[in-house]
């Protein structure tokens, strides 16, 4: 018996690894056809945008429309040709305006300045003309913080400070200086100046920024070193873009990217673009985008992230196409699953002709891009990334202005588990704490300051650091316990202290054993069951137990005590029969028909049944 059981566990297993199997193999399968049928998509998209082009380029009359077009087909060489010239033809004195007949604007001079980049051409004047479109009145608030380990005699543009031992300034600053935030800073009010800085100690110098009417401070990257008695010289170098007298956002976010991929200096734009990307009108341009390739702060890719409406697009401009083509323009090269989830939904939106009902070029260039034919005969052609002397890096590692799209490395393509990039400088290693005249925080310590980037595992901190003393967790203090994602059964949420516990905890308070009030109701019930089969199978039997039983009440309740064949009591003698007084007893004699009382008593009954009967 226990043979044949185990023959059947035994085939079940096999049976469900070989079910097993076969799901993965189809799944297998189907992700390869999935993937062939969405190759199959995107060439029919790029011979619909083919055949819209024509010989002419489509024969557009905007900026946008030309800029996209030859960004998404410069890697045929015949059709790149036409766009280069369609875009060279809408050129007015070194700039581009948004259509043929207006004047020059500053996102269409950065969006063609993007695309002739893209196929190598010289746009060294038209990178001229914007920068010559640079305003340093961005309205920010700008402060300067100077800080030495211990107390410091300072000399700014000939004014003597001190900073002292808790940090705080005093002296008078010179002019264009005032003191700030408690006295700890010095507030920058006049940006155009330079002031010149020497002290008696090592000190550094950092500058921060603030939006008017905000509580948020923002650090530059820009913090210098000096040794005592050198000095150094620090200006406010800020800028955005506008052909006006006032700041054109979006204007500037297409302009730095445009400057960055030609090599330009991008850090004086970022703290204008980084203040003002919350701002209620700046979010349909979605500033995050351009922020993560200017910086690849993954502060900004969250943001993307959290921006895609129902896990499939972006839709901040009213203009879904657009704007997804835009979030998946930061995105390139990463394998994610938002990635994935936007083309699934681009690709299930495609009209029947290939294209999209708009943008076909900008999404065609952001989600599935082809590198620039560099010969002729419309082929894709690129060289060795190292064999030209440059650098193939983690892409992670390289900048959108340090890459170069026309190189190739071994690990460049999508499906590579270390997606690498060509890139014309090789990044700077991290400098060591130390290095940084920085304090290495161990494990069971905090910083109270700044945190410095640094290749340490370990918290470097700009100021020092102190004994990491965490509070007291007031969920296991008043006896409940923190339990990771949600209760167990027989516990239940005290929401009141979920937040003293670590994130993604909560903490629980114990209701009753897990299990325990279930187990003995499921054990009373199968006793139940149990009693009930065996009171259905004896049931003649237990009608004559009840039967004697209920015999035996009723002969107790008579004061009688049960019958028991052939028992007498000990010493019991019976007594002879004596015969009545006045003589022997003697027997009625009954009448001729006349009927004993029992039987008479049976008559009269089943006479009034007749009568009742009748």
């Amino acid at each position: 018996m226990k043979i044949k059981k185990s023959v059947h566990l035994l085939s079940v297993i096999i049976l469900f690894a070989l079910l097993s199997v076969s799901l993965i193999l189809a799944e297998i399968e189907t992700s390869s056809t999935d993937e062939e049928t969405q190759q199959s998509e995107i060439d029919k998209a790029y011979q619909c945008l083919t055949d819209q082009l024509g010989d002419n380029c489509g024969d557009t009359k905007s900026t946008k429309t030309a800029a996209f077009n030859l960004l998404s087909m410069a890697y045929d060489a015949g059709i790149q040709s036409d766009c280069k010239s369609s875009l060279i033809d809408k050129l007015n004195n070194n700039c581009w305006s948004e259509t043929t007949s207006g004047t020059c604007d500053i996102k269409s001079t950065a969006l063609a300045i993007l695309a002739l980049e893209y196929i190598g051409e010289d746009t060294d004047t038209y990178v001229d003309w914007l920068l010559s479109k640079r305003l340093s009145n961005t309205g920010l608030i700008w402060y300067m913080q100077v800080d030495a380990t211990n107390k410091t005699a300072c000399e700014i543009n000939g004014n003597e400070v001190i900073i002292e031992d808790n940090k705080k300034i005093s002296g008078t600053p010179p002019s264009g200086l005032s003191k700030a935030y408690s006295n700890y800073w010095f507030k920058i009010d006049d940006i155009l100046k330079n002031y010149t800085i020497s002290c008696d100690n090592d000190f550094i110098v950092a500058l921060s920024y603030q939006k008017p009417g905000s509580n948020v401070y923002h650090i530059t990257s820009e913090t210098e070193f000096a040794s005592e008695f050198d000095s150094l010289t620090v200006r406010v170098n800020s800028y955005c873009f506008s052909t006006s007298a006032q700041c054109d956002y979006e204007g500037s976010l297409w302009a730095t990217l445009a400057l960055a991929n030609t090599g330009e200096e991008k850090n004086p734009y970022i703290p204008y673009l980084t203040a003002m990307d919350d701002k209620t009108e700046n979010r349909k341009y979605i500033p995050a985008s351009f922020l993560y390739i200017l910086t690849g702060s993954d502060d900004y890719y969250d943001q993307i992230v959290d921006m895609q409406k129902t896990n499939h697009y972006w839709d901040e401009s009213r203009n879904k196409f657009f704007d997804t083509a835009l979030a998946l323009f930061s995105l390139q090269g990463a394998v994610t699953s938002e990635v994935d989830a936007a083309k699934r939904y681009l690709i299930n939106n495609q009209e029947n002709t290939g294209c999209w009902p708009s943008d076909t070029n900008f999404l065609l260039y952001a989600g599935w891009p082809k590198s620039p034919a560099t010969t002729g005969g419309g082929t894709i052609s690129t060289v060795d990334c190292e064999e030209y002397g440059h650098y193939c890096v983690p892409i992670s590692d390289c900048s959108y202005a340090n890459t170069l799209n026309n190189f190739d490395c071994p690990t460049s393509n999508s499906f590579s588990s270390t997606l690498q990039t060509c890139c014309d400088v090789l990044p700077l290693p991290v400098p060591t704490c130390s290095e940084q005249n920085g304090y290495e925080c161990t494990s069971d310590e905090i910083c109270p300051g700044r945190s410095l980037e640094s290749d340490s595992y370990n918290i470097c901190c700009d100021e020092y650091c102190e004994p990491d003393e965490p509070e007291e967790n007031a969920c296991v203090a008043e006896g409940y316990s923190c339990e990771s994602l949600e209760c167990a059964e027989g516990y239940e949420e005290i929401s009141s202290y979920s937040s003293d516990c670590f994130s993604g905890e909560v903490c629980c308070q114990y209701i009753e054993k897990p299990g325990g009030g279930s187990l003995w109701l499921i054990i009373l019930l199968i006793v139940l069951i149990i009693l009930v089969v065996l009171a259905i199978i004896f049931r003649n039997q237990l009608k004559v137990w009840v039967y004697k039983r209920k015999s035996k009440f009723k002969d107790q309740k008579q004061g009688r005590p049960p019958a028991r064949p052939g028992f007498m009591p000990p010493g019991f003698r019976p007594r002879p029969s004596l015969p009545p007084r006045g003589g022997p007893m003697r027997r009625p004699m009954l009448r001729r028909g006349q009927a004993p009382n029992k039987d008479r008593e049976f008559d009269d009954t089943m006479k009034k049944l007749r009568e009742m009967s009748k």
